[in-house]
């Protein structure tokens, strides 16, 4: 079974906290959305490294368990973050 490690910070995109380190260019193995340090305030500005917004890669995620369709195949399993925290957020504008 595929295990994702619990990291210290939490992914902007699908607010599981397994970032080792924020805002260095670090993939969330759970949505894929490379976390380029893209302002949360920001939710509708393309991210450079993503080539989405976060709240379109958020709303991915939402319906099909990726930033991107591309990366459905790439992400954990949802029996891989079973006991991870997660705390959602307010979604922002």
């Amino acid at each position: 079974m595929t295990t994702v490690p619990e990291g210290r910070f939490q992914c902007p995109c699908c607010d599981y906290f397994v970032l080792a380190q924020h805002s260095r260019h670090e993939t969330c193995p759970v949505c894929w959305w490379e976390d380029d340090g893209s302002n949360l305030g920001e939710v509708d500005a393309i991210s450079s490294a993503n080539h989405i917004s976060l709240r379109q890669a958020r709303t991915n995620f939402a319906h099909f368990g990726a930033a991107d369709q591309a990366a459905v195949s790439l992400v954990a399993p949802a029996s891989a973050r079973v006991g991870l925290r997660r705390e959602l957020r307010a979604r922002g504008g």
